[in-house]
């Protein structure tokens, strides 16, 4: 019984330090336009809670049209900041919010692979008229 109880404990500790870690992987920098639920599923898929096909299928259900300014926009390496300012890849402006930007942040904060990226991007928008760099429909 002794031992019983004692596996229980080991594994509710695990799963709470397991919780904890996904809480704060979750977690925006001050400042972030929320992507958290594009972050989320990005994560399942991480973690090999789901398979790329299933992660394509969740975000092409949220149905993000593409950046205003084109993917070369959210895809472009921004400059280093200068000396004494803190960088922050996990930042997203205000203006990614609800487009495909919220899935290039999840590559930019490193938890989707450029090769992945570059998957789920072609068959959200591999169709759309100067793909790669595809642009809303005005």
């Amino acid at each position: 019984m002794r031992s019983l109880i004692l596996m229980l404990a080991v594994l509710f500790s695990f799963t709470a330090m397991a919780d904890e870690k996904e809480k704060d992987e979750l977690k925006l920098p001050e400042g972030s336009a929320d992507y958290t639920r594009t972050l989320k599923l990005v994560l399942e898929y991480k973690h090999k809670k789901i398979d790329l096909k299933a992660l394509e299928k969740k975000l092409l259900a949220l149905k993000l049209p593409p950046h205003g300014q084109g993917d070369l926009y959210i895809t472009a390496p921004s400059p280093m900041p200068p000396p004494g300012v803190k960088f922050e890849p996990a930042l997203m402006p205000s203006d990614w919010l609800n487009t495909w930007g919220e899935v290039a942040m999840t590559f930019w904060k490193g938890d989707l692979s450029q090769a992945d990226y570059e998957t789920l991007h072609k068959a959200a928008h591999g169709k759309l008229p100067g793909f790669p760099n595809c642009k809303p429909k005005n």
